[in-house]
């Protein structure tokens, strides 16, 4: 052995390799299947939410998420007597601020010291999270990429009303695809963090822009509506979202009116998307589709936000309200 190397004192001390741990997101437990007991550690204790150190097993289950408990349970159960390496996944927690833990350990008698069958809890919730937001990003890839055909559809049927002639009708559809590739292209650039602050009203009209001479269409959002660079794509989304379902149901079918009203006051952003019913009278039931989940995810979580949306045979009424960038 190099001289000097071996760890002796405070540098090798239960105290020491704990902290080292802990700051890794691990906390250490172990429970007793007779006495239906848990023991945590000062970091344990921390993502289950409790002050005590000894605690009953079925306290801690009351605390996790409802959908994953049943699951959890039986692989808690199941960690007593198989004498198998485990791992099992769980959120201690409902919504978007549920905390995702890791259980692990050997189970039956090679994991337990007396009657304690003793693990560690890892913290997962970074990685949890952003698995969810590669499953969402490739969903909503998929979501956008129909959404365009959707949009493509919705624009040349509104340019063949008008159109008196094809070379006319070609400049005018390709002017209006042009547009929408620019408010694309502008959440993007603006989404990769070299720019500054863009106000709403510019991108909102950009997105709307294909669709001026096919609805009546009104954006009355104030200069100090802005979105910050990292969550301009948010607001694209929430526009694109909007303004397709309109082309497929509503104003933007033709014939319907539109307005978009923003103001911030008490550092709250407020949007109003209010849409008069299109000649068609067509209306849409409230979605429960990918492009609903979007909408929460994007407005609820990302934006940290809420919204409500009401349809009937008027038209529609979408409101968002988030905190002002």
């Amino acid at each position: 052995m190099v001289e000097g190397t071996k760890l002796t004192g405070e540098e090798w001390t239960l105290e020491s390799f704990t902290g080292a741990i802990h700051r890794g997101g691990v906390g250490l437990w172990a429970w007793s299947p007779e006495r239906r007991l848990a023991q945590l550690d000062n970091l344990c204790s921390e993502f289950w939410g409790t002050t005590e150190s000894v605690v009953t097993i079925d306290a801690l289950f009351e605390k996790v998420a409802a959908e994953d408990r049943h699951g959890m349970m039986l692989d808690w159960a199941a960690s007593a007597t198989d004498p198998q390496p485990y791992s099992f996944d769980f959120r201690i927690g409902d919504g978007a601020g549920a905390r995702w833990i890791s259980a692990r350990g050997v189970g039956g008698d090679a994991g337990k010291v007396g009657e304690w069958v003793q693990a560690i809890f890892l913290d997962i919730t970074d990685r949890k999270r952003a698995e969810e937001a590669e499953h969402l990003l490739t969903s909503e890839l998929a979501h956008r990429v129909s959404n365009m055909f959707t949009v493509a559809r919705a624009l040349t049927a509104i340019v063949a009303r008008d159109a008196k002639s094809t070379p006319l009708f070609a400049e005018d559809l390709s002017q209006r695809f042009g547009v929408l590739h620019e408010a694309t292209t502008m959440a993007t650039r603006s989404h990769s963090l070299d720019r500054g602050n863009v106000r709403l009203k510019d991108l909102a009209e950009r997105i709307l822009s294909p669709y001026l001479n096919g609805a009546n269409i009104s954006v009355d959002v104030e200069d100090a509506a802005v979105a910050s660079p990292d969550k301009v794509n948010d607001y694209a989304m929430i526009f694109h979202e909007l303004a397709t379902n309109s082309a497929k149901y509503g104003a933007l079918s033709g014939g319907g009116s539109l307005k978009l009203v923003g103001r911030v006051v008490d550092h709250a952003l407020t949007l109003d998307w209010t849409e008069g019913a299109a000649a068609s009278g067509t209306t849409k039931p409230e979605g429960t589709g990918f492009g609903s989940r979007l909408l929460k995810q994007t407005i609820e979580r990302s934006l940290e936000g809420r919204f409500e949306r009401t349809i009937d045979d008027g038209g529609l009424h979408f409101r968002m309200v988030v905190p002002a960038s």
